[in-house]
């Protein structure tokens, strides 16, 4: 799945979850790790979320986030934690080789 913040910045999401009737993505921001995006605030520019994801409290997750335990670490931006996400989605296929 791919959004679209508003000065056109493309975001890869990697999971959707829901509070108080709210949809939030979680999506992968370069250098950094996962950030949150309010729906109502971006654009769906590709809704077709390929890979392994399952559900997981109150949202739809790529599995390894959950597999791994490393979904808070990349939210708080750990750079260990981010260099071996990037590790997991090359080996899965979705991002390029030369990604970082």
């Amino acid at each position: 799945m791919k959004i679209k913040e508003n000065d056109g910045t493309l975001i890869d999401v990697y999971a959707i979850y829901w509070i108080k009737g709210k949809t939030y993505f979680y999506g992968l921001v370069k250098d950094y790790g996962l950030s949150v995006f309010n729906a109502d605030k971006v654009g769906v520019v590709d809704p077709t979320m390929s890979g392994d994801f399952i559900f997981f409290e109150d949202g739809i997750f790529f599995k390894p986030l959950i597999a791994e335990r490393i979904l808070d670490d990349l939210v708080e931006g750990d750079p260990k934690t981010y260099k071996r996400f990037i590790e997991i989605l090359k080996a899965e296929g979705q991002i390029e080789p030369d990604f970082y």
